[in-house]
């Protein structure tokens, strides 16, 4: 029936929606959340996430891993440590960046652990890592990266279209301002579909 009405009819814009949306930068790691990303990112198995962050906690480069606190606290010396990874020619300018900010504030989630904190890079340089390792840790270390930089800036597109009374609806998402998406590369896998100018 909508068809056959709308059918060589012509198309008219009725209505153009356009809203901006803050995203706010990722909670810190906790193990669980840790497990989902790497599986998601690179499909590595919950269990042998677990054996590659226990490898890289021994080796001294991120914090311990079985935590369930999504929170980094001020003691753990969050300056100390981007100066440290800056070290790393991968982070050395998002590092700079961060530090040349001022105050650091993580953007931590609501989950807690008395025992320990969130998982963190202790600004540790790597050598000698596998493949997988290299992974996780480069993971690891862009989310440490992404909880301190400014929220992004999404922007939703709503167009309705009016054929012969029966309405259509075109949707859309784009990234206005990346915020914490270039810290977090590129494991920030975001739907970004641009409609026309109409």
């Amino acid at each position: 029936a909508a068809l056959a009405k709308t059918k060589g009819q012509k198309a008219m814009v009725k209505e153009v929606q356009k809203n901006e949306v803050l995203q706010q930068p990722p909670n810190p790691f906790d193990l669980t959340s840790l497990q989902v990303e790497a599986y998601k990112c690179f499909r590595i198995s919950p269990k042998s996430l677990l054996d590659i962050a226990q490898n890289l906690y021994i080796s001294g480069l991120i914090s311990y891993p079985r935590t369930s606190s999504q929170q980094l606290p001020p003691a753990i010396g969050y300056k100390k440590i981007l100066q440290d990874l800056s070290g790393n020619s991968n982070y050395t300018k998002l590092c700079s960046e961060l530090l040349g900010r001022g105050s650091l504030n993580p953007n931590n989630g609501s989950k807690t652990d008395p025992a320990h904190p969130a998982i963190y890079p202790t600004g540790v340089a790597p050598s000698g890592l596998s493949e997988q390792e290299n992974k996780v840790y480069d993971l690891i270390v862009k989310r440490f990266m992404a909880v301190f930089a400014e929220p992004a800036v999404r922007l939703s597109v709503k167009v309705s279209i009016d054929v012969n009374k029966e309405i259509f609806i075109a949707s859309g998402i784009t990234t206005a301002k990346p915020g914490w998406h270039r810290f977090y590369e590129p494991y920030a896998k975001l739907k970004e579909e641009e409609l026309p100018g109409v």
